[in-house]
């Protein structure tokens, strides 16, 4: 019933935002943006723009990528997938990792952190800190590992495990990682994810489920559970700036909590959003005209416009034939002159674009739609 549920809000969140291009994942480092993953390919920062490869290079279906280091990487279920060339070439990882399906990444400091899981057996974390990937703590409880979270204050880490037919329970570990320990079970919620709201020292959050409502719950620094906000709809992500804490519910739509007010609906971000530093940025679409929208008083400051996107990073690459039908959805007819990037504050426009296309291009475009949810930004 939920996991229906929930394939229906994906349905709905691609169908009402027209299926147009957008950045789904943005990634800085030391406040530098280094790459995008886009719906429509994954993008590199080169001395001349961002260059763009497709994601035919490893897969047919469109999914996101995760930026480490000077890497992409992609979870499979046959795997982790690095490419160290932009996304042209794809190599299986192995270390710990070898043919392990893997569900999620973050990064912790100057790590890369796994989660990997072959059902029926338990979950494990693994962790590369520049050797290679090594099992990272003790095997996972029982159940199907949904997500975990490394508290920054004091190093502990969070995890959040659903066994079938039973209430999902979060479990902690410390330090040393040797052992897991009961926190809380879950009672009538399902389908946690730890969301990056910053809601005070030492806090963490998890957005969940309750039928077909959402709620988002706070641990304290002494591991105490406190319902922070219902929501008429789930919540896919969240991020904090300054005194104001926004998330996007599964069907795209943003709200606004300012301190401990309610959340409201805002306009706002509706793809994903990250962290620039301390600053809270967003994921453009083509509406936009601009892959990022940076939080600044008042509004949003458009940054790294769509027609500054430089083309194809790999040479002789089959799927290169798709960057000019991509290049007519953002370039009016005979474009001569380059594209300026005024940087004014501007809200993000209501409504929702569509991509006109071909019928030879239509199946890619629902492809790029319906072949995977848009969910959560990286960096955390």
């Amino acid at each position: 019933m939920h996991r229906l549920l929930i394939l229906c809000l994906f349905a709905s969140s691609a169908h009402a935002h027209g299926g147009q291009l957008a950045a789904e994942g943005l990634f800085y480092q030391n406040d530098e943006l280094v790459a995008i993953s886009a719906n429509f390919g994954l993008l590199s920062k080169t001395s001349d723009g961002f260059e763009w490869a497709c994601f035919d290079n490893l897969t047919s279906v469109p999914f996101e990528g995760f930026y480490h280091g000077d890497s992409w990487y992609a979870k499979t279920r046959a795997g982790l997938f690095e490419s160290s060339d932009k996304g042209c070439s794809w190599t299986a990882v192995g270390d710990s990792l070898a043919g392990q399906p893997v569900h999620g990444l973050r990064r912790d400091g100057e790590a890369l952190v796994v989660r990997a899981q072959r059902l029926p057996a338990v979950g494990q974390l693994h962790r590369d800190e520049g050797q290679g990937f090594a099992t990272w703590g003790a095997p996972l409880p029982e159940g199907e590992f949904l997500d975990f979270m490394v508290r920054s204050s004091d190093r502990s880490v969070f995890a959040l495990v659903q066994d079938d037919g039973e209430d999902p329970r979060l479990w902690v570990t410390d330090s040393n990682m040797a052992t897991w320990t009961l926190v809380a079970t879950l009672e009538g919620l399902s389908y946690p994810e730890f969301i990056d709201l910053r809601l005070g020292e030492g806090q963490l959050v998890f957005a969940a489920f309750r039928v077909a409502a959402g709620e988002l719950w706070a641990v304290s620094s002494g591991n105490e559970l406190r319902r922070r906000a219902q929501l008429p709809t789930p919540v896919q992500e969240g991020r904090t700036h300054e005194g104001e804490h926004w998330v996007i519910t599964l069907t795209g739509v943003p709200l606004k909590a300012i301190g401990n007010g309610p959340f409201l609906p805002a306009e706002g971000p509706e793809h994903c959003m990250a962290y620039k530093g301390d600053r809270m940025v967003a994921c453009g679409d083509i509406d936009d005209r601009h892959l990022v929208l940076e939080r600044v008083e008042g509004g949003f400051t458009p940054r790294y416009p769509f027609e500054g996107l430089q083309g194809p990073a790999c040479a002789d690459n089959e799927c290169n034939a798709r960057w000019a039908q991509l290049q007519s959805t953002w370039l009016p007819p005979n474009d001569a002159g380059p594209a300026v990037d005024a940087g004014q504050p501007v809200e993000p426009p209501g409504g929702c674009g569509c991509v006109t296309a071909a019928p030879d291009e239509l199946l890619w475009l629902l492809a790029l739609v319906f072949g995977r949810r848009r969910r959560r930004c990286s960096m955390v």
